[in-house]
């Protein structure tokens, strides 16, 4: 039987609140690190769901990794033994920000975290470890879709996601790939103020499904007009004094129109610099939406080393 319009309106609200719960991260789901602080938060723009995506990889709630180190040195993997013991003093955090903010991109999101998180699980059990190759599969996966093709309202389109992953440990190092994303912001407490690196320590690639990888087996198959990708690399960062502060977010914080500035933030952020990486975030989003009209989700996660 085919729904009415009142029905029809209230089963899709039901399928973007059960998706909103869906993207919401779970109580425990955020690493805890010590000396490290994290916090994030999204605002969809509809104010229910969006195609923001913000999630974590607590490796030593998520995996026994007690376990697979005993199982890999029983095996002689070294190299995954020396993986598995670096898990246990980091976490991982993922943004991501799929092209559109409608309750379609909340799915492709949500389709985005599953992936991720299987990936993650074959994984650890391959490598002991997170690599590359996850965000290589994950891009062939998303580049060769139909599924996510008939999402789209107009299927000739490119279904396309920034993302970037990255890990962050308890001495502050944070490695990580970018792909298309907007770079990460470093606040050094000692100088109250955003610090500026160098652009050869920041290395980023073409959004999730746009490219495929040119090393890619599969590659020749799937042509595109904008070419191929060279492979993922990481990058790295360290917070190296207590209190210095790393920022991830989406372009809905600072989008290049509207004006709240990068300046705007980091005044912000340096007022709030005291607080908990909780408090900061509350801080930064409760300024960025007093400030100006939000036109897009909106993410932000804050990583404090303390």
């Amino acid at each position: 039987m085919k729904a009415n319009g009142p029905q029809l309106e209230e089963e899709l609200r039901y399928g973007a609140q059960f998706t909103a719960r869906h993207l919401t991260t779970a109580p425990g789901a955020v690493p805890v690190i010590p000396d490290i602080d994290i916090y994030g938060r999204t605002i969809p723009l509809n104010g229910m769901v969006g195609g923001d995506l913000i999630t974590y990889v607590n490796f030593q709630e998520r995996f026994c990794l007690e376990a697979r180190i005993q199982e890999a040195a029983g095996r002689g993997q070294g190299e995954m033994v020396q993986a598995l013991c670096r898990l246990g003093r980091s976490g991982g955090i993922l943004v991501a920000d799929v092209a559109g903010h409608e309750f379609v991109d909340a799915m492709r999101a949500l389709m985005l975290h599953q992936a991720f998180h299987t990936g993650a699980l074959y994984e650890m059990d391959l490598n002991g470890e997170i690599t590359v190759r996850l965000f290589e599969q994950i891009n062939t996966r998303f580049l060769k879709s139909t599924t996510l093709r008939n999402l789209e309202a107009d299927r000739d389109s490119s279904a396309f996601i920034t993302l970037i992953y990255g890990e962050i440990a308890s001495t502050g190092r944070f490695h990580f790939i970018n792909a298309g994303h907007p770079l990460p912001l470093v606040f050094a407490r000692e100088y109250d103020c955003f610090v500026d690196i160098s652009p050869d320590r920041f290395i980023s690639y073409p959004p999730i499904g746009l490219q495929p990888g040119e090393d890619h087996a599969d590659a020749v198959r799937y042509e595109r007009a904008l070419g191929y990708k060279k492979r993922y690399t990481v990058n790295e960062l360290n917070l190296m004094g207590r209190g210095d502060i790393l920022l991830l977010y989406t372009d809905g914080l600072l989008d290049p129109f509207s004006e709240f500035t990068q300046r705007d933030l980091e005044r912000v952020v340096s007022r709030v610099r005291g607080a908990s990486a909780r408090g900061i975030c509350e801080g930064v989003i409760a300024r960025r939406l007093e400030a100006a009209g939000q036109s897009d989700d909106l993410s932000l996660v804050v990583i404090k080393r303390g």
